[in-house]
């Protein structure tokens, strides 16, 4: 049996735990059964806003998410919500939330065009009325305290047609 002193392992293991830290990305922090409630923020939180467009039937989800540091699509899990994403990027470009589009109209395959439909992704800051088209993807947009995130399906784009906005109006507020 080889004896190893008790400070060479001590010194292994903390020099491990540091190269862990470097190498595993970070973590999400969503939870896979969601910290969220029905509603909007109103003191904590960020708000989520899910508007399935004129074409569907389905009533816009409006949720108060808890958590710090969660990109956009952490918070539609955090949410509760199905978020499915595409092949060629399936946890960053939105593809299908709560079966929205169907499989049928989409197969979130590839990149959904705008002359199929697709999810347009909205925020809203304290002190910025109504709502800004973000100019990041879901995985990479960080919101903070009191933000709201929208969420648009909208049906064949073309020419020179312009983006709408979530029929819910944002209310963002700054937290203390």
């Amino acid at each position: 049996m080889i004896k190893v002193p008790f400070r060479a392992v001590l010194i292994s293991l903390v020099a491990l735990v540091a190269i862990g830290g470097l190498v595993v990305p970070n973590l999400p922090t969503a939870s896979p059964n969601g910290d969220s409630a029905s509603g909007a923020c109103t003191s904590s939180g960020i708000s989520l806003v899910v508007d399935f467009g004129s074409d569907s039937k389905i009533q816009p989800v409006i949720r108060c998410v808890r958590g710090l540091d969660l990109s956009g699509w952490q918070i539609l899990e955090q949410a509760a919500l199905r978020v499915e994403g595409t092949s060629e990027y399936p946890k960053a470009f939105v593809c299908r939330i709560n079966d929205w589009p169907s499989e049928i109209a989409e197969d979130c395959m590839g990149t959904p065009g705008l002359t199929g439909g697709s999810w347009v992704y909205f925020y809203s800051k304290p002190g910025n009325n109504g709502w800004h088209r973000s100019p990041v993807g879901a995985a990479t947009r960080k919101p903070l305290c009191g933000e709201v995130e929208g969420w648009l399906f909208v049906n064949q784009i073309t020419g020179d047609q312009k983006f709408t906005s979530p029929k819910i109006e944002p209310s963002p507020f700054s937290c203390k």
